[in-house]
């Protein structure tokens, strides 16, 4: 069985956030991967093949739903199907954690649209300070 390259790709995880920038995209992800999570979950301790199937459908549609109509991308796992599917539990588990904005922070991405993070080399301070408007010369 082959193996997808991308679960050993650094980039692939930023790239991944960067993809899940829109918080109504993530809560999909984590709805729908949490949802998958329990239906396996049933389906394997009552044998019901039916919860087993409707697993994936469950997850993999929210998720979609996330991308097509919120953020308006392709979905990674069109690419890397094994690598994105770590990266959504990876994801969910952040979130359940209260640690997600921290990993978005981490990589310097802004975390909803619209945000721009601008960087600033190392040496610089993290914060600039503008004197207001009248204490500047004309």
């Amino acid at each position: 069985m082959a193996t997808d390259p991308n679960l050993t790709d650094p980039n692939f995880w930023p790239e991944y956030l960067e993809q899940h920038r829109d918080p109504t995209n993530r809560a999909l992800h984590v709805a729908g991967t949490l949802s998958a999570v329990a239906l396996l979950g049933v389906g394997l301790a009552r044998r019901d093949w039916r919860a087993l199937v409707a697993a994936p459908l469950v997850g993999y549609g929210a998720a979609w739903l996330g991308h097509f109509l919120v953020e308006r991308n392709r979905p990674k796992t069109l690419d890397a199907p094994l690598a994105s599917l770590a990266a959504d539990v990876r994801m969910a588990g952040l979130a359940v954690t209260g640690q997600l904005a921290r990993e978005y922070r981490r990589y310097g991405i802004p975390d909803r649209p619209g945000l721009v993070i601008r960087r600033h080399p190392p040496s610089a301070p993290a914060l600039e300070r503008v004197a207001p408007d009248e204490t500047r010369g004309s």
